[in-house]
């Protein structure tokens, strides 16, 4: 499973935007695992809901238009503990909500695990089966590891306004959330000190020395992977072991 891991985070983080990463995702999940539905809803805490933003399984007209109210349902549920919620016989939950909108017929086996960055929810990734299912602590690690990197990917969206369905090419200014280094008040203007590479503006060159093209590109990938040892290193014991998973699946 671990070689499978690192095949949908490499085909996640080459994805143009978060809508084809999501459906990424779910197909991928959906395949890897076996199951009749995956499902991903992003947290919108400006209209209180979870909103349905890729499916593989659903109805595809419900995306984006089928949005769970917080505190509702298993997807809620998941939410407000911020952590796995695995059921075999879901109709039988006292949370269990059926949306014909999605045109799903009654599923028994669920799984869900919350997106979290910073401790924040974003979103919830949803697995199910018509019939009865326990998902095992494989398949649970498997989704909570994938979660972790779809939060990054999800992050960035917010930051980039890639996730506002109704950006506005004429939205001069974004609000962004920051962390606390220190005490004390700061007033200011953003400024963006490092655009994003574009790789494209690159022109295309020969070389006199391919072999030293060669060489410093195999050092630069070393360097990477060297630095990932390192980080999994002092991370472990402080995070748990299926988001050190995704160490492993970087340096395949």
């Amino acid at each position: 499973m671990l070689d499978t891991l690192h095949r949908i985070v490499k085909e996640v983080n080459a994805a143009p935007d978060l809508a084809q990463a999501l459906q990424t995702i779910v197909s991928s999940v959906k395949k890897a695992i076996s199951c009749d539905v995956c499902s991903v809803y992003l947290t919108d805490p400006d209209a209180r809901s979870h909103v349905l933003a890729a499916t593989d399984g659903l109805r595809q007209e419900a995306v984006g238009k089928v949005a769970l109210p917080l505190g509702r349902g298993l997807v809620g549920l998941v939410a407000e503990r911020a952590e796995p919620v695995n059921i075999s016989d879901a109709p039988s939950h006292p949370r269990y909500l059926r949306v014909t909108e999605t045109g799903e017929t009654q599923y028994c086996g669920f799984l869900g695990v919350p997106i979290i960055q910073n401790r924040k929810v974003l979103g919830v990734l949803v697995v199910r089966q018509q019939a009865q299912r326990a998902f095992v602590e494989d398949e649970v690690t498997f989704l909570f590891t994938l979660a972790a990197q779809l939060a990054g990917a999800i992050t960035y969206a917010q930051t980039s306004g890639d996730i506002d369905a109704l950006k506005s090419a004429s939205r001069v200014a974004r609000y962004l959330e920051g962390r606390p280094g220190s005490t004390g008040v700061s007033i200011g203007r953003g400024v963006v000190a490092y655009q994003l590479a574009d790789l494209d503006s690159i022109p295309d060159r020969q070389t006199d020395s391919p072999q030293k093209e060669c060489d410093a590109f195999r050092a630069a990938v070393s360097a990477v992977e060297e630095d990932l040892r390192n980080l999994k290193q002092r991370l472990s014991g402080e995070i748990p072991e299926e988001e050190t998973a995704l160490f492993d699946a970087l340096l395949l």
